[in-house]
């Protein structure tokens, strides 16, 4: 009962601040300049067919006295080269097991869609940094090539509802055959240029 309760208090909590975001990233669009970042961290790197990676989604270079206290956004990627295994939201908006933040994130859409979302319920962010993580994205590469990721339909909001503008970063990641693989890849091909010049002669 509690549990339905809370998904009840979430999804009401969710169309409220969402409603309150996206009037305020109307205000945001009046002021362009911004030195705020939202970001993946590392931006690139490559990892093996098989094997996992986790990538930060960072929120660089609040200005003094700014604060987030909640966002709402989506991260693309190529799911025909990188499974979305898990997450876990950064502790700045609030200890989540304390009841102090939300974790309203819708989860997976069609395709290399993946939805973030959390409201803290903390009436003081003074303390937080200029720079922190918002999530942990847990990716394992399925096959080889390249995914890159971006954000999109990005809301950031203030304690209080006000704007927080960002530039957006992107990153990518490279998924290689893994190395055993590789080296019997090309062990097989020395082996046939080994035969064809055997016949040539």
């Amino acid at each position: 009962m509690f549990k339905l309760i809370c998904k009840h208090a979430a999804k009401h909590a969710r169309k409220a601040i969402t409603s309150t975001l996206l009037a305020a990233g109307v205000l945001a669009a009046a002021n362009p300049a911004v030195a705020t970042t939202l970001g993946f961290s590392p931006a690139a790197g490559s990892v093996a067919v098989g094997a996992s990676v986790a990538v930060d989604v960072r929120i660089s270079d609040l200005a003094a006295g700014a604060d987030l206290g909640a966002f709402d956004f989506n991260v693309l990627f190529n799911s025909g080269v990188l499974s979305l295994t898990g997450y876990t939201l950064g502790a700045a908006l609030g200890d989540l097991s304390a009841f102090e933040a939300l974790d309203v994130s819708l989860g997976k859409g069609a395709g290399g869609v993946f939805n973030l979302a959390e409201i803290s319920l903390l009436s003081d962010l003074a303390l937080q940094q200029d720079s922190f993580t918002l999530a942990t994205l847990y990716f394992t590469a399925v096959a080889a090539g390249s995914s890159a990721l971006s954000l999109d339909g990005v809301v950031l909001a203030g304690a209080f509802g006000n704007a927080v503008a960002a530039d957006l970063g992107g990153a990518a990641v490279s998924a290689v055959p893994e190395p055993q693989a590789l080296l019997l890849f090309m062990s097989g091909l020395a082996l046939l240029g080994a035969v064809r010049r055997r016949r040539k002669q």
